[in-house]
C-alpha cells in the first residue's frame, strides 16, 4: 500500500499503535484525550458498514450517529411494511436498537424524505438546504473533533449516500469554526467489496486509503448485534450469511481516506 497507513487522530491520543506499510509499530506520546466522533449516514442501517469501529471508540469516546433520511421508502418484500409513517417508526426503533448494541448515543434524525428528491418526493433543493442547515446545527451543538461519512463511491453507490457524504464535506469546508475537525471518508478495499458481490459495493484504491483501523472480536460481535436490529431491511438468512462471511474474515480492519485534517496536524504523519 502506498503512503503511510495510520490510525485516526484519537488512536494516537489513546497511545495506540500506528501501522505503517512495512508493518512496524509507532507509539505516540500524546496525552490521552476523549474525542467526540460523529458518523453521518443517509439511512437507518447504513451505520452497519463501519459498526465495529463505532463500537471500538464508544468504549472511550463520545460517538454519535446522524441519520439524514427517515427511511420511509425502504420497503422490502420479507418485512411486508408499507412505505410511509409505519415504516419510519419501525426504522427509528431499529436505529435505536443498533446504537444501543454498539454502545453509542441514540441516533440523531434529520428527518429528510427518503430518496432526497431523486424520485420527485419533495423539493430536492429545499431538502439540500435543509440538510445543510441541520448538519451545521448538529455540528455546532456536538462540537466533533472527528467526522466519518461516505466517500465519493457512496458505499453501494446509492445516490442518497453520495449526497450525504458530499453535503457533510461541504458543511465542514464552508465554516471556519470547523477548522479543527478531522474528516474521513470510509471506503472498501477491492478485496472487501468482492466478499459481497450481490451488493455492488464501490471500492477505493488502497493507495488512497491512508487510515486503517483494527477492531477486536468483541467489537465485531457488537457490530453483528447491530446488524440483527435491522429486521425490516434484511431477511434473517441474509443477516446470517453476512455475519458468517465477516466471521470468516480474520483481517478485522476497516479503511478510511483522510479528506480534511486540522491544520496543525497536517504534518504529523
Amino acid at each position: 500500500m502506498n503512503g503511510t497507513i495510520h490510525t485516526l487522530m484519537c488512536f494516537c491520543f489513546l497511545l495506540l499503535s500506528c501501522t505503517t506499510r512495512e508493518g512496524a509499530e509507532v507509539k505516540s506520546s500524546d496525552v490521552m484525550q476523549k474525542e467526540t466522533i460523529v458518523v453521518v449516514v443517509a439511512h437507518p442501517d447504513d451505520e452497519t458498514a463501519i459498526a465495529p469501529v463505532m463500537a471500538k471508540y464508544a468504549k472511550d469516546h463520545e460517538v454519535y450517529l446522524i441519520l439524514a433520511t427517515d427511511g420511509s421508502y425502504g420497503v422490502t418484500d420479507h418485512a411486508g411494511i408499507p412505505e410511509g409513517d409505519a415504516l419510519v417508526q419501525v426504522r427509528n426503533q431499529e436505529a435505536a436498537c443498533s446504537c444501543a448494541a454498539l454502545g453509542v448515543h441514540p441516533p440523531i434524525h434529520l428527518g429528510l424524505i427518503d430518496g432526497l428528491g431523486f424520485y420527485a418526493r419533495g423539493d430536492f433543493y429545499q431538502q439540500m438546504s435543509a440538510m445543510r442547515e441541520s448538519l451545521h446545527e448538529e455540528f455546532t451543538r456536538l462540537q466533533p473533533s472527528i467526522v466519518l461519512t461516505f466517500g465519493p463511491d457512496g458505499d453501494t453507490g446509492h445516490h442518497d449516500h453520495r449526497l450525504v457524504g458530499n453535503m457533510t464535506t461541504e458543511v465542514l469546508l464552508s465554516h471556519d469554526e470547523y477548522a479543527d475537525v478531522d474528516l474521513y471518508h470510509y471506503g472498501w478495499t477491492k478485496r472487501q467489496a468482492d466478499k459481497f458481490p450481490q451488493w455492488n459495493l464501490g471500492y477505493v484504491s488502497e493507495a488512497y486509503l491512508d487510515t486503517a483501523i483494527s477492531f477486536s472480536e468483541q467489537d465485531e460481535e457488537r457490530a453483528f448485534a447491530s446488524i440483527q436490529c435491522h429486521k425490516s431491511q434484511y431477511p434473517q438468512s441474509e443477516m446470517d450469511e453476512w455475519i458468517r462471511i465477516e466471521r470468516e474474515d480474520s483481517e478485522n480492519k476497516l479503511y478510511f481516506r483522510t479528506a480534511v485534517r486540522k491544520q496543525e496536524r497536517s504534518t504529523s504523519f
